[in-house]
């Protein structure tokens, strides 16, 4: 007994250190979070400088125990920065986790397949889930502005679901299509532009691939780049639902700048109508009636609009249409979400339900999606799999002016709309409740995938892609609400049907192998093939009984129209891709794919297109490492051909048209050779419909040399690259001569270039457990110039506006796509001497009137005379740069994020230059203006740079900050996050007052839809 007593003595004071070490560890318990504030399962817990350590689980929880020794955490995960937290004496920590800028290991993907970052021989530029819903919208499109170098997305209004102009390095084409290519989850889409059925917060990833390397692999749609969008995707371990809400208010950026007071408004019509010729007794203004249409119109006198005439009472109309008809909109945002995942099963199921009130009145979209990610471990080797997105929207309503005169009121004095006359159709009251103009849209895209791992260096994929859809517009004009309505005998109503359907398969094969430790290659070979149909149709009826039924039911029209037509074509490709890299410094990729149309002749319906491109790791070369300076440092360049075969099937041969016409009894139907379409500028009708076998692809060539930079263990990154892409065989519509019988053909003739720089910078300026501190910036600069044209120098383009009876926009060898032509001014005529030495004649020489230059003459000098001679190019509407400025902050809980997106030079041609308050400033001979013509009633507005205006602007684009709620408390809920965001806060511009300076590809502004200001408040739950 003394023995063991003795013996457990020993054995106690040998284990009494550890006892004691034990007695003096404490548990600490914590929570990982990422940057959307959801939990992050996987996360590695060391105690630094210890071999203590755990892993969080799948609700991102931890639990440790921490030794004497430890000070210090370190929490890290792939892809993020590692975090080091002072343990102090707290014993719950809540871990946000931050992306590394530029992380060199994360995995980008491309055209059928992935690589990692630092692997990239290409322009490839990616945006994490995580960025893009810092910033809360309705559409992807939207989400790209300003993030990307070297892509320009353009807004031109804010209707309600609209979409957006995206290029990526500039327009590549004159009639072809000039939008990228977007791909989802592996399936080719279609064009970029407006893509409504894809929810942001579902959104993993996107991916541009701006230079040919990188695009090459879609060959003949890559033309223009590509967009390649991830969707989330369910994670093993790890099973959650959340809960995404926004509730949005908008208000007016800009009120309308229309004439707020009557007087003045009448003021100026007098003085307009006297300026044109009229004599006193002739103007509008002076309190008698006045026939207008069919009837008589009584106009009050100034006088009576001040309440001074002694024999009348003051006017009592002062209606404010512009109150009237813009609100104050209110939006609705709803997103849930199921995802998780096993080791066999990974799923995502997620629903949303949107709802965006318009500016004005009576306008609105709705829309409704729902996605199925699901993917199946069948066996070792192989994994099945499939992507479904449903997609439901519904537009209406229709823009409504505000520049009716304040003196006439909404209703008569029986209640009805107020009409002038029997052609005054400028109630934008009455158009809103009595226009019928609705578009509703479905659309259903899935893909359904097999992966075979035949062995350990050999995969095998074939996928079955369809999208289906279907668009149906009705459209309804009561009988003499609308000019329209007028001109079809009183009535006017229209039920327009759309349906597409496409259908893609893909198969390929995936070779990864290593030989030895030097040499690493990857190749891809495969073959697709792509069927696509689309049909139109239109029910038209003329001059209803009555208009209870609107547009359903079209039989009780007296005159009925149907128009429809098919479209159908054919994509065969073949492609292959091999990436090479030695020593894990020296890097090759070399891609090809040639591509069968059906939409060129019969000898040009195939086209290759390769591409090459090499990189250089030089901050893997050992004297580049001894500097200390670079934790990256890669050199890249790139060449290659891309393929455009962006025009309307069919246009290889000749096509019959036909067209009815009313004999004075009935409406007949004639057939023959050719297809009607608009007026040129003397009005005559254009015809088309020759066709051409010889067409065949355009094709651009392109040149990238870039530079990958990165410091400080990447938490200053940055990549420039300089380019270069040349288009020649330009598919473009040429003028024929008329003894052909037409007047248009497409041919392939003409080059275009585009060349620029982009700057991508980020920084992670500050990074410590309780304050983080990001910045990111880009800068784009593209030129862009039309290099030939074949036989013709230039080509007119766009609408013939009305107001200056010409084309405005031109494609002229040397100068920019859609430069602006027309005349060219300098300022006001101040004397008539001034006005007759200009050149000018009759009420143009008069003072007060545009003074308009003479250049040329028919032996190409001045001849004293201003007439067509002197049109030229006048103006240019493509930015010299755009850049942006994004900034993220944390601070424990809160998060804040701001994004200022800035577009320099660019002129924008200005339809509504003349407002009201500039109307104020006009010239009269005791305010001899030198900038704004006087009244004039019968002007003829010539075309010239009187109307064009700097497009610079600095948007501050986003503000948002958020609140992270602590929520141990609640045991069901993992994340809560509130937040409340601005957009479009505020812009800094010297364009005209009252309208937004970003107005299109075009740079035309002819009224486009107010961009509203917009206040939302926001909350993501994770359970």
């Amino acid at each position: 007994m003394k023995n063991f007593i003795a013996r457990c003595s020993v054995v106690l004071f040998l284990c009494l250190p550890t006892i004691i070490v034990h007695a003096q560890q404490r548990k600490i318990t914590g929570t990982v979070f990422d940057e959307q504030a959801k939990p992050l399962p996987g996360a590695t817990v060391v105690v630094k400088e210890t071999k203590t350590a755990t892993v969080s689980d799948g609700d991102g929880k931890f639990v440790l125990s921490i030794p004497p020794s430890g000070k210090i955490l370190l929490v890290s995960y792939v892809g993020m920065q590692t975090k080091e937290i002072p343990l102090g004496a707290q014993s719950d920590i809540t871990v946000h986790m931050q992306l590394a800028p530029g992380n060199l290991n994360d995995v980008v993907v491309v055209g059928y397949g992935a690589v990692k970052k630092s692997d990239l021989t290409g322009a490839v530029a990616t945006l994490k889930g995580s960025d893009l819903n810092r910033t809360p919208s309705s559409s992807v499109d939207q989400l790209l502005q300003g993030k990307i170098a070297g892509v320009q997305v353009t807004t031109g209004g804010g209707a309600p679901g609209a979409g957006a102009t995206i290029r990526i390095r500039g327009a590549s084409s004159l009639n072809g299509s000039k939008d990228p290519l977007v791909v989802v989850d592996g399936y080719p889409w279609g064009d970029a532009g407006n893509l409504k059925q894809i929810n942001p917060e579902d959104i993993e990833s996107i991916e541009v691939l701006k230079d040919a390397s990188s695009a090459a692999i879609y060959g003949s749609r890559g033309a223009n780049g590509v967009i390649v969008i991830t969707t989330r995707k369910g994670k093993q371990g790890q099973h959650r639902i959340s809960f995404n809400t926004l509730q949005t208010v908008s208000f007016l950026a800009n009120k309308p700048d229309v004439w707020r007071d009557p007087v003045e408004d009448a003021t100026f019509a007098n003085e307009a109508a006297i300026n044109g010729g009229a004599i006193a007794t002739d103007v509008p203004y002076i309190g008698i009636y006045r026939p207008v249409g069919t009837g008589m119109v009584y106009f009050p006198s100034i006088a009576e609009l001040r309440g001074l005439d002694p024999n009348k009472p003051k006017w009592p109309v002062n209606t404010d249409w512009v109150d009237l008809v813009y609100r104050h909109p209110y939006s609705q945002n709803y997103t849930l979400t199921a995802d998780g995942g096993s080791d066999k099963t990974r799923y995502a199921i997620s629903g949303n339900y949107y709802n965006e009130q318009g500016m004005v009145i009576k306008n609105g979209y709705e829309k409704y999606t729902s996605r199925l990610n699901l993917e199946q471990k069948l066996t070792n080797a192989i994994t099945a799999g499939t992507n479904v997105i449903l997609a439901y929207t519904k537009a209406y309503g229709q823009q409504l002016g505000v520049g009716r005169s304040r003196i006439w009121p909404v209703y008569d004095s029986t209640g009805n709309y107020f009409r002038n006359s029997n052609t005054d159709f400028g109630n934008p009251i009455a158009l809103a409740n009595q226009l019928l103009n609705k578009t509703k849209t479905t659309d259903v895209m899935g893909n359904l995938y097999v992966n075979f791992r035949i062995n350990s260096w050999l995969q095998f994929r074939t996928s079955i892609n369809a999208k289906s859809g279907n668009s149906i517009q009705d459209q309804y004009d009561p009988k003499n609400s609308t000019q329209r309505a007028l001109d079809n005998k009183g009535s006017y109503g229209s039920i327009s049907n759309g349906n597409y359907f496409d259908l893609l398969n893909e198969n390929y094969f995936t070779i990864t192998k290593d030989f030895g430790k030097r040499h690493k290659t990857n190749l891809v070979a495969g073959f697709s093939y792509q069927k696509t149909e689309n049909r139109f149709s239109t029910l038209t009826g003329q001059n209803f009984v009555n208009d209870v039924m609107q547009n359903e039911n079209l039989a009780t029209a007296s005159t009925m129209l149907i128009s429809n037509s098919l479209q159908r074509f054919d994509l065969a490709s073949w492609y292959g891709r091999g990436n090479y890299t030695f020593n894990d410094k020296y890097l090759l990729t070399i891609t090809a794919r040639a591509d069968g149309s059906t939409k060129f002749g019969s000898n040009n319906k195939w086209a290759f297109f390769p591409s090459a491109a090499l990189a250089w790791k030089a901050g893997e070369e050992q004297f580049i490492r001894n500097l200390g300076l670079f934790s990256e440092l890669k050199v890249r360049a790139s060449y290659g051909l891309t393929g455009n075969q962006g025009i309307s099937p069919y246009q290889t041969l000749d096509r019959y048209g036909s067209n009815k016409y009313f004999t004075g009894a009935v409406f007949e139907t004639g057939f023959g050779p050719g297809l009607a379409g608009a007026n040129d500028e003397q009005g005559r009708t254009i015809v088309g419909g020759l066709g051409n076998n010889s067409l065949k692809w355009e094709t651009t060539r392109s040149l990238d040399v870039g530079v990958d930079l990165g410091f400080l263990d990447q938490r200053l990154t940055l990549s420039a690259d300089y380019y270069i892409k040349h288009t020649s065989d330009l598919l473009r519509l040429k003028t024929i001569a008329p003894s052909a019988g037409y007047d248009q053909q497409w041919i392939n003739d003409g080059e275009i270039e585009n060349r620029g720089i982009e700057i991508g910078l980020n920084a992670n300026v500050i990074n410590q457990a309780n304050f983080t501190w990001s910045l990111g910036g880009m800068f784009t600069k593209n030129t862009n110039k039309v290099v030939s044209m074949g036989e013709s120098n230039q080509v007119f383009i766009g609408t013939l506006y009305e107001s200056v009876r010409q084309q405005i926009s031109t494609y002229t060898v040397g100068q920019p796509m859609f430069s602006f032509y027309g005349y060219k001014t300098a300022g006001i005529i101040q004397t008539l001497d001034e006005g007759i030495k200009a050149g000018l004649t009759g009420v143009d020489a008069q003072p007060g009137e545009v003074k308009y230059l003479d250049l040329s003459g028919p032996g190409g000098k001045p001849d004293g005379i201003v007439d067509s001679y002197d049109r030229t190019i006048i103006g240019n509407p493509n930015p010299d740069f755009i850049y942006s400025l994004n900034t993220n902050l944390r601070y424990r809980q809160f998060d804040l994020s701001m994004q200022l997106y800035g577009v320099q030079g660019g002129q924008v041609w200005d339809f509504q230059k003349m407002t009201a308050s500039r109307w104020l400033q006009r010239w009269t001979p005791d305010n001899p203006s030198t900038e704004y013509p006087r009244a004039n009633g019968t002007r003829g507005w010539r075309a010239s740079d009187f109307y064009l205006t700097d497009g610079s602007f600095l948007r501050i684009q986003n503000i948002t900050l958020g609140y992270n709620l602590k929520t141990d408390a609640v045991k069901f809920v993992k994340s809560l996050r509130i937040y409340l965001s601005g957009n479009n806060l505020y812009t800094f511009t010297g364009f005209n007052k009252g309208f937004d300076p970003e107005v299109g590809e075009n740079g035309i502004n002819n009224g486009a839809y107010p961009r509203p200001r917009a206040v939302s408040l926001g909350a993501n739950v994770v359970f």
